[in-house]
């Protein structure tokens, strides 16, 4: 009679488990985006026009004259490439991204330009693959 009891026990505890394994789980469901309500709206225009853009701008001449400062330190280290990158390149083009527009926006918009160089092979709605045909891109049968 006890090991049933255990027994019992122990498929009550392995079914409620499971069923916490099960419900923890995430759950990958299509989300449709309707492109009308992408991108900015006008108040996150206006507020990048008189908050975020001059701060933006601060932060890349910040930026530049802390690379000119450090770069004998970088050079040194072996690490002028990366602090160009963080401190020069990467606000400057902070400064080029659309008014108002999150990097995922800036980033949409800007795949939406035509390329001559570009080829894009749509997989699945919204996944696509581009090939830039500015490198020299090789295919050789198999």
């Amino acid at each position: 009679m006890a090991v049933t009891s255990i027994r019992k026990k122990l498929i009550a505890l392995t079914t409620m488990v499971s069923l916490a394994v099960l419900a923890s789980q995430p759950t990958y469901a299509a989300i449709e985006i309707n492109e009308a309500d992408f991108g900015p709206s006008y108040e996150t225009m206006a507020v990048d026009t008189v908050v975020g853009k001059p701060l933006q701008l601060v932060a890349a001449v910040a930026g530049t004259a802390a690379y000119i400062v450090s770069l004998p330190f970088s050079l040194a280290g072996g690490n002028s490439d990366q602090a160009q990158q963080k401190l020069v390149v990467e606000p400057w083009e902070a400064l080029s991204r659309c008014l108002g527009c999150t990097v995922a926006e800036d980033n949409y918009y800007k795949s939406q330009t035509v390329n001559d160089n570009v080829i894009r092979i749509v997989v699945d709605q919204p996944s696509e693959i581009l090939i830039n045909t500015n490198d020299q891109v090789i295919v050789t049968p198999q």
